[in-house]
């Protein structure tokens, strides 16, 4: 549901809500306050008519009274019912016309309460109609010092009742009707509003982020001319688009400093390097017997060779960095490879390098960016460990592909490294062979794994 449905339903729903409430309340104290009205206005009405004729004679009632009270009652108005009661709120006597039916009995405790005075309104049982209760005027008649019965007055006749009934229903409906009317005319100009000062704007500001995207993240100055409510945050987003400017300038005045750096010193290494693999080839063919070390040593000078000329042909090229070139490879040369040119490094700390595969396996991947893997791993391995231990790498086949791991103990006292761009490196090859690198670390030992895609073989 868009925010603004839901704006126009909650209004609605809430103004709708509130004047039913109000309504209610104002109804409800409208109707205390003029019940409270009519009984203190009214309050010695029934005394009155009491006072004003003998109600009784001997034991009984007088009947001439009572049909006097009635004539006086027709003379008042439609709006008061008199009724003779006994002791127990029996009725005796009424001016209901004939073939009315009426409760026979009237509750005593409103009548207590009333003599009593307690607080105004107080509500009775209405004869005419069981389901309503009414104010009333009451007075004791007493004989001989005792009270023998009362003179119940009901105040709002039965006849009100209908003609309230049958005239309130039409205006309500007309005030309903009306009330709803402005609150969704409220509803609409709320939403209207909103749409104006947040919504379009809003949509506005968004528009222009995305045009941004696609203009080098340039705005206009006019981006900032927003709605007050806005302006704070068109401000914000242009001055971010003007640092990220800036930015790109200084990353761009960096690039290329670094490619005519990288371009001078790639010719400034190339000679030295080619003398170095003249001199190691010279070397090996002279021996009757092939050196391991120089044999180490000229594979190594050999790719220092070939990733020297790839830099060049970047730095020449433009191009940020080179597109890996996946294929079918052997895993264990690659590793072994990576053992041998750090062998020297390990026997520095007496440390042993362990290298166990349960099978040869063949790999879809990019060659020189595991060796670079492979090489970052192990140095930061044995730059961790401690002496005289050892490092174990472990590569075992399943379903998925080769599972690596490279454990090994750490020591307190070592080195903290580059600033983590040996991790980087190793993460960044990994997510080119979507694979993503496992660490766990202990007090004493570290071990990082990973899976690497396999190629079957066709048996």
């Amino acid at each position: 549901m868009s925010f603004k449905l839901r704006l126009l339903l909650l209004t609605s729903f809430w103004f709708a809500l509130s004047a039913i409430l109000i309504g209610s309340f104002i109804t409800l104290q409208q109707t205390h306050t003029k019940q409270r009205t009519q009984q203190m206005l009214h309050r010695d009405l029934a005394a009155h008519m009491r006072d004003d004729n003998p109600l009784m004679e001997g034991t009984n009632y007088n009947p001439k009274a009572l049909k006097s009270i009635f004539h006086t009652l027709m003379l008042l108005g439609p709006d008061f019912e008199i009724y003779f009661l006994d002791q127990q709120g029996n009725i005796r006597s009424h001016a209901a016309p004939e073939g009315k039916i009426i409760q026979a009995k009237v509750a005593l405790k409103p009548i207590e309460q009333f003599l009593t005075q307690q607080a105004f309104p107080i509500l009775g049982d209405d004869p005419r109609t069981p389901s309503q209760k009414k104010v009333f005027s009451v007075a004791p008649i007493t004989e001989f010092g005792s009270v023998v019965g009362y003179l119940y007055v009901v105040i709002g006749s039965e006849q009100r009742s209908l003609l309230n009934a049958e005239f309130s229903v039409l205006p309500i409906a007309h005030i309903l009707s009306l009330a709803m009317v402005l609150i969704f005319t409220f509803s609409m100009l709320t939403y209207w509003l909103v749409k104006r000062t947040l919504l379009t704007p809003i949509a506005t500001i968004s528009q222009s982020l995305q045009a941004q995207t696609q203009n080098n993240f340039c705005l206009q100055a006019s981006f900032t001319e927003q709605a007050p409510e806005l302006r704070g945050i068109g401000q914000h987003f242009y001055q971010m688009s003007q640092r990220i400017q800036r930015q790109f300038l200084q990353l761009q005045q960096q690039e290329k400093t670094r490619r005519e750096l990288l371009i001078q010193l790639s010719h400034d290494l190339k000679t030295p390097l080619s003398s170095v693999l003249g001199y190691l080839e010279t070397w090996q063919l002279q021996q009757t017997a092939p050196n391991p070390l120089i044999t180490t040593a000229h594979r190594n000078a050999q790719k220092l060779a070939t990733q020297l000329e790839q830099q060049l042909k970047l730095a020449r090229s433009q191009r940020s960095q080179p597109e890996p070139h996946f294929e079918t490879i052997a895993l264990e040369p690659i590793i072994q490879e990576s053992i041998e040119s750090l062998n020297i490094i390990a026997n520095r700390k007496a440390i042993l390098i362990q290298f166990v595969m349960q099978e040869e396996a063949q790999i879809l991947g990019d060659k020189q960016l595991l060796q670079r893997l492979f090489a970052n791993l192990l140095e930061n391995a044995l730059r961790h460990a401690p002496s005289n231990s050892d490092i174990t790498i472990m590569a075992t086949n399943s379903k998925r592909g080769v599972h690596v791991s490279v454990q090994n103990h750490i020591d307190p006292h070592a080195p903290t490294g580059d600033l983590g761009v040996g991790t980087k490196i190793i993460q960044s090859i990994l997510a080119l062979h979507h694979s993503k690198l496992s660490t766990q670390e202990s007090s004493d030992h570290y071990s990082q794994s990973f899976l690497l895609p396999m190629k079957h073989h066709a048996h």
